[in-house]
């Protein structure tokens, strides 16, 4: 078995968190069995927005697609993909989806994946921090 790790979203089963929302655990220490940054994909369904929240720890954003609004604080930003935010501890954010018909879909990226409030209701869920649907979808890839 390599010490290299290959994920690819398309095999990795969505935590739905609600009816509008759901993330996928790309990278942690857990799947990865060494310590490495944590990545997680989120996908917030067209015409809805998230709750929002602040934390104790910097969190950073990645636009992969769509385009919608991200507030910090009193601040809106209207993102595209390819955009980066670097969120301080402490300030409040949501993403606004409700004027699109397309979903929105974020990597949401922490130095630690327990800072992540999603890893732990994917642990009490399923027992562990992630789910794929090939678990040997890294060696069908190898080429021999």
């Amino acid at each position: 078995m390599p010490a290299w790790k290959l994920v690819n979203s398309e095999n990795v089963k969505p935590f739905v968190c609600d009816e509008t929302y759901s993330s996928k655990m790309l990278t942690g220490d857990e799947m990865a069995g060494m310590p490495v940054v944590n990545i997680n994909e989120g996908t917030l369904k067209p015409g809805c927005r998230t709750e929002g929240g602040a934390h104790d720890d910097t969190e950073i954003y990645y636009i992969v697609s769509g385009e919608g609004d991200v507030w910090l604080d009193d601040d809106c930003v209207q993102v595209k993909p390819g955009d980066i935010i670097i969120i301080p501890p402490h300030v409040f954010h949501w993403i606004d989806n409700t004027k699109s018909d397309k979903p929105f879909v974020l990597f949401t990226i922490w130095p630690r994946q327990e800072q992540n409030g999603v890893y732990f209701a994917r642990k009490e869920a399923w027992g562990t921090s992630v789910a794929y649907f090939d678990e040997n979808y890294a060696e069908k890839r190898l080429r021999k």
